[in-house]
């Protein structure tokens, strides 16, 4: 076993429903676990995840993995069809909501990896740099 196996292990017990609906490769289980193990400073081939780090992987992984659902779902649309009404934004809009849960947890965990001060605008705010130049170039307040 390594870390990278003992992380993967995780991802199919704590996020089982995610890995049944989005049908998760092995590839793709590996990646997320790599990524998080690594925003935690582990090498994933270390020969097994220690105890201690347990916690802080699982919080890591919950973001990891709520940021690629949160990008494959942002790739559905609402349509009508046949007297019914397909609301695939809902899944983005959840998606958003659990990634931003996880990293707030992070954060308070103090990881180092999610420790940015996350603000986010629903919309950005427009402001022309001055009269003369187009109005195609803008400032965004981020």
């Amino acid at each position: 076993m390594t870390a990278l196996n003992d992380t993967v292990d995780i991802i199919d017990a704590r996020h089982d429903g995610l890995v049944t609906a989005f049908d998760l490769s092995t590839a793709t289980s590996e990646m997320l676990a790599t990524e998080a193990l690594e925003a935690l400073s582990i090498d994933p081939t270390d020969a097994a995840l220690l105890t201690a780090d347990v916690p802080n992987v699982r919080l890591s992984l919950d973001v990891v993995v709520w940021r690629w659902v949160e990008a494959r779902a942002a790739l559905g649309f609402d349509f009508s069809a046949d007297g019914g009404s397909y609301q695939r934004s809902q899944l983005a809009a959840q998606a958003t909501k659990m990634r931003q849960r996880a990293e707030e947890r992070a954060a308070a965990a103090e990881l180092g990896a999610y420790a940015w001060p996350a603000v986010e605008y629903d919309k950005p705010v427009n402001n022309d740099l001055d009269d003369e130049w187009p109005n195609r170039v803008s400032v965004y307040q981020w």
